[in-house]
């Protein structure tokens, strides 16, 4: 008799990488919805009868109320060790069943589960798994093949060492959890990489196979990783305009835009999309949005430029220029504030995370700010600078490092006041003969 096919959801992760955001990462908003609803909920294949979500103490209690097309349990890992304690946690709900295991804060084409699956029951073989072809080297698990056939999984063997060009990614099929649960308990290693050793100990004995996916991913492990989010979410934005919705004169909206319930846009602004505008936020006049996420109850006000952009919720601009940032939510801007997003080399940005300096893969990359912070007129933020949430950075101020959460930054600026000597040389008029 076939065995009930559970999915097993492993958001359990403590996201430490992910600072300064206070979120947890699965439950980020895009467009009024959760990441885990818009890369996990919706995207289980037919054949799942049961779920299972191995989650923390701070993402619990919304997965235990959220509403699912089958019926779910919540287990709590106790501490974020891995996939392979996860597995373990979790084991006493799916003993015996087969499984398709999904990693919660990765992001990719739902169908690709239901290819899985499919492969797995019809081929009849014990394991399928996805894997991905990067463009450049990934620090990844890279599968060993031959010709379909995986041979093991080698984690991040460095450039120029891959045994193959496909990446282990999110969805695996495994046909008997029984088998995967004994081989994980009997595995040990130094390294955060059991599941994936208990996985190629299996290959030896029973038979694995590829299931090629090219499609677009990402997966939230650092903050910019944002952008890369809304990007992908954007490819199947629709246009759309809520209810009581205003739009004042001389507007013009190009592209997929959504807009909310009870959104008012000013006269002069020009929105480009793909862009979302959440409900009952204000856009003020003389703005320019382009290709950006603004959350709800947002207000940009006067002459503000938001280019490339996720903004959350109930945050405020005056006068602004913000270029490839991500602010979490509730943020006031001093009219003037600047967050600049290319170096002047415009080589790529980097950015320390966890004592250690990351190249970010990006050459435009603004602020990332936590919740409920305040920056006072006319400061400027440089590219790649994180900011805690609860925090306050003073008028005139140039912030070229990260702030931790809860700081207060003020400083001043020394002055100098001599006589004039200087004569003014430009010709105006030939500035504007030039305009002309």
């Amino acid at each position: 008799m076939k065995n009930e096919l559970v999915a097993v959801i492993l958001a359990g992760g403590e996201g430490k990488r992910f600072w300064p955001f206070t979120t947890d990462k699965n439950l980020f908003p895009f467009f009024g919805k959760t990441f885990f609803e818009h890369a996990v909920a919706h995207s289980l294949p037919k054949e799942v009868s049961r779920i299972v979500v191995i989650a923390n103490n701070d993402n619990a209690p919304f997965f235990r109320t959220l509403k699912l097309s089958v019926p779910h349990d919540v287990v709590v890992q106790a501490s974020a060790q891995g996939m392979a304690d996860a597995v373990l946690a979790a084991s006493v709900k799916f003993q015996g069943a087969s499984l398709l295991i999904v990693i919660a804060d990765v992001l990719e084409d739902g169908s690709v589960y239901q290819r899985i699956v499919q492969r797995g029951l019809s081929e009849r073989v014990f394991g399928v798994i996805a894997g991905w072809k990067p463009a450049t080297y990934y620090p990844g698990g890279y599968l060993a093949l031959k010709g379909n056939k995986i041979l093991g999984i080698h984690e991040k063997p460095g450039q120029g060492n891959e045994p193959s060009q496909y990446v282990n990614i999110s969805g695996h099929f495994i046909a008997d959890s029984s088998k995967l649960i004994a081989e994980i308990a009997r595995t040990q290693s130094s390294e955060d990489d059991v599941y994936e050793k208990a996985l190629t100990s299996l290959m030896q004995s029973e038979e694995f196979l590829i299931e090629p996916y090219d499609g677009l991913i990402s997966s939230l492990k650092y903050p910019w990783h944002i952008l890369d989010v809304m990007d992908i979410l954007f490819e199947d934005l629709p246009s759309h305009q809520g209810k009581n919705v205003e739009i004042r004169k001389n507007v013009i909206v190009e592209g997929n835009v959504l807009f909310g319930d009870n959104v008012k846009v000013f006269e002069n602004t020009k929105i480009v999309g793909p862009c979302y505008i959440g409900e009952s936020t204000i856009i003020g006049n003389n703005n320019m949005i382009r290709h950006s996420h603004i959350g709800a109850g947002c207000v940009t006000g006067f002459n503000t430029d938001i280019t490339r952009s996720y903004i959350g919720d109930n945050c405020w601009f005056h006068s602004n220029y913000v270029g490839d940032s991500v602010i979490e939510g509730d943020v006031s801007m001093g009219s003037g504030n600047v967050l600049a997003n290319l170096r002047l080399d415009e080589g790529e940005i980097f950015s320390v995370v966890g004592g250690q300096r990351l190249d970010t893969m990006r050459t435009k990359l603004g602020a990332v700010i936590g919740k409920h912070v305040r920056i006072g007129v006319n400061t400027s933020i440089m590219p790649g600078v994180k900011i805690g949430s609860n925090s306050m950075v003073g008028a005139g101020l140039m912030i070229d490092r990260d702030i931790p959460e809860g700081s207060f930054v003020a400083g001043g600026t020394s002055k100098t006041i001599t006589k004039n000597t200087r004569v003014i040389k430009g010709d105006r008029a030939s500035f504007k003969k030039n305009l002309s």
